[in-house]
């Protein structure tokens, strides 16, 4: 008896489970999942730099007072170059005294006072970026903080990104299949992510009045990449 109830109880879990395996939204059905990468290339339409102009003097009011000067100089320079008032704007100033050591590190007592004034620009022009920064040069700015490139309205670069990893991954897993000796049904899934393209950074550098009309420069161009995973079924 104590036999035959084992028996008994055990093919009842075994119908219970093959029960549960096949109610409704379960499947065991295999599927094919692919991951493809589109890329479209684009060249930037804005420009920001960052410009600083840096002073120094023993008087902290003639520190501030020819930094002053200088700045004031360069803004009316960018603004000669066509740039509207909205794109030229004070992004940091600081003014910093420095102790002053002689030749054995000792301090000498006096103090000399930094001023550092920087002009965040934005330009809608880039090809004439090398013009704004020769003109800035010119007029006194003497630090040049970082230059990024960047695109105002990424939209349909994205979308074509994101159709390309789309065919690309299509393409992938008809061959795969195809290799399987299977076909693909519907999709299941659609998974995808689209970048941002950039921004694309210059390194900051000392500034220094070189030769020539405008300081030579190349924008060269940004990438928006989209990545798509599309899951299949096989039939």
């Amino acid at each position: 008896m104590r036999n035959r109830l084992i028996i008994s109880l055990l093919l009842f879990t075994s119908l219970v489970l093959a029960a549960c395996s096949s109610q409704p939204g379960t499947s065991n059905q295999s599927g094919l999942s692919v991951t493809a990468t589109g890329s479209v290339y684009l060249a930037p339409d804005v420009v920001d730099i960052d410009l600083g102009v840096q002073t120094q003097a023993a008087a902290v009011g003639s520190a501030v007072a020819k930094n002053n000067r200088l700045t004031a100089a360069v803004m009316a320079a960018l603004a000669d170059q066509g740039l509207a008032s909205s794109d030229i704007q004070t992004s940091y100033f600081s003014v910093t005294p420095q102790q002053r050591y002689d030749d054995t590190g000792t301090p000498t007592g006096d103090v000399t006072y930094w001023v550092d004034n920087i002009v965040h620009i934005k330009l809608h022009q880039p090809d004439k970026l090398g013009e704004v920064l020769q003109a800035a040069i010119a007029a006194g700015a003497n630090s040049v903080q970082g230059v990024t490139y960047s695109v105002s309205d990424p939209s349909q670069a994205q979308a074509e990104a994101r159709q390309k990893a789309i065919d690309i991954a299509q393409a992938r897993a008809h061959l795969l299949a195809s290799a399987a000796g299977a076909t693909l049904g519907e999709p299941l899934t659609i998974n995808a992510f689209v970048g941002l393209p950039g921004p694309r950074t210059a390194g900051a550098a000392a500034a220094e009045e070189a030769p020539g009309s405008s300081v030579p420069v190349s924008p060269g161009s940004l990438e928006v990449q989209a990545q798509v995973t599309i899951t299949y079924p096989l039939r």
